[in-house]
C-alpha cells in the first residue's frame, strides 16, 4: 500500500492508525510526527506565510479573487510516486490543495486506480467520522476504534473533573487570526463546551467569524486563547503589538484575571486530527488551571500566559 497525504491532519491520522511506513508523499506543511520529515513533499504555497498576519491575509484574498489556487501540486512527482490512496480535503481552499486540483491530477497524470479519500470536517463528530472513514478505507478498523476509545476516555476525564468541582462555566473566545481578528468556529465551540466553557459569538459548525473592534467591545470573555491558524508560538509572539492594538483587552475579565493565553496554533486546534484531543485538554487547563496542573506540565512548551500589559508571563 502506498499513501499520499496532502494535509497535515491526515498525515497525523495515518500515523495514528499505525501506517506511517505506508506514506510515500506528504504536503509541505506536514511536520508531525517528526518521523515523516524525510518524505517527499508534493505541495507548495504561493503565499509567504513567514510575514505578518495582515499581509498574509491580503495575499490569500488576492489569489482567491483571481481564482488562482493558493497552493501548487507537483503533478510529476505525484505520477512518479503512483500512490494507491490520496488523502485530501474538500472544505477550504485556504487550508490546503483543493479537491478539484487533486481530482484533475489523478485524471491527467495517474495511470493507476488511485483512490481519493476526501475529508470535510466541520464539527467534532465529523473529525471522529473522518478518522473512522480513513481507518476503514485503509483496512485498519481496529486502530481507528482504539483511538476513539482512548479519545473518549480523555474527554470523559476532563468532563468528570469539571463536574465534580462544580465550577461555573467560563465564557471563552478563541482567536484564530490576528489581522483581521477572527474567532475560531467549526469544531472549536464544541471543544469549549467539553472544557467547561461557553463559546462567545460562534456556534458549532460556523466558519471563523471576522470581528471588528466595536464587536469585540461588546463582549467580556473570562478566558481568551489566541492560536492563529498555522502560527507557531514564536510567530504569534512577534505580533503581540498587533494583538494589543486589535482587541480591547484592557476591558476584558480575561486580562484582569490573567486568563489570556497564547497557544501553538500550528500544532493544535486548527488540525482536525488526533491532536484535537490535546487541544481540548489545553482549553480545559486555560479555563481551570487549578483543576489541571498536570496539563500545564505536559503542554508547557506550547502555552504562554500573558500578564500585566499583555507581556509574556514566561517563555
Amino acid at each position: 500500500m502506498k499513501i499520499v497525504s496532502l494535509l497535515p491532519s491526515s498525515t497525523e491520522i495515518v500515523c495514528q492508525l499505525g501506517l506511517s511506513d505506508k506514506l510515500v508523499g506528504i504536503s509541505h506543511e506536514c511536520d508531525h510526527p517528526t518521523s515523516i520529515a524525510h518524505l517527499p513533499r508534493l505541495t507548495s504555497s504561493r503565499v509567504d506565510y513567514s510575514g505578518k498576519s495582515d499581509s498574509i491575509h491580503q495575499s490569500v484574498m488576492e489569489l482567491l479573487k483571481t481564482s488562482v489556487s493558493v497552493y501548487d501540486l507537483n503533478m510529476e512527482l505525484l505520477a512518479e510516486l503512483n500512490p494507491d490512496f490520496i488523502i485530501t480535503q474538500d472544505l477550504c481552499d485556504v487550508c490546503a490543495v483543493s479537491f478539484d486540483q487533486v481530482q484533475a491530477a489523478c485524471n491527467d497524470y495517474l495511470d493507476s486506480n488511485a483512490k481519493i479519500i476526501s475529508l470535510k470536517p466541520k464539527t467534532l463528530e465529523n473529525i471522529w467520522s473522518d478518522i473512522d472513514h480513513v481507518a476503514k478505507e485503509l483496512n485498519v478498523v481496529s486502530a481507528g476504534s482504539n483511538f476513539k476509545v482512548q479519545a473518549n476516555q480523555r474527554i470523559e476525564s476532563i468532563q468528570n473533573k469539571i463536574k465534580q468541582a462544580q465550577v461555573p462555566r467560563k465564557q471563552i473566545i478563541t482567536i484564530e487570526w490576528l489581522d483581521p481578528i477572527m474567532a475560531g468556529g467549526m469544531w472549536v465551540p464544541e471543544m469549549i463546551e467539553i472544557a467547561g466553557g461557553e463559546a462567545l459569538l460562534v456556534k458549532e459548525g460556523d466558519l471563523a467569524l471576522t470581528l471588528d473592534y466595536s464587536a469585540l467591545e461588546k463582549i467580556d470573555p473570562e478566558v481568551v486563547v489566541i492560536k492563529p491558524c498555522g502560527f507557531k508560538l514564536d510567530q504569534t509572539i512577534r505580533e503581540l503589538d498587533v494583538i494589543r492594538e486589535n482587541i480591547p483587552w484592557k476591558n476584558w475579565r480575561a486580562y484582569k484575571n490573567n486568563k489570556m493565553f497564547l497557544v501553538d496554533g500550528n500544532a493544535y486546534f486548527n488540525r482536525p486530527g488526533p491532536r484535537i484531543v490535546d487541544s481540548i485538554e489545553i482549553l480545559a487547563y486555560c479555563a481551570f488551571p487549578e483543576l489541571f496542573p498536570d496539563l500545564k506540565n505536559r503542554f508547557s512548551d506550547d502555552i504562554i500566559q500573558l500578564q500585566e500589559g499583555m507581556e509574556l508571563a514566561s517563555r
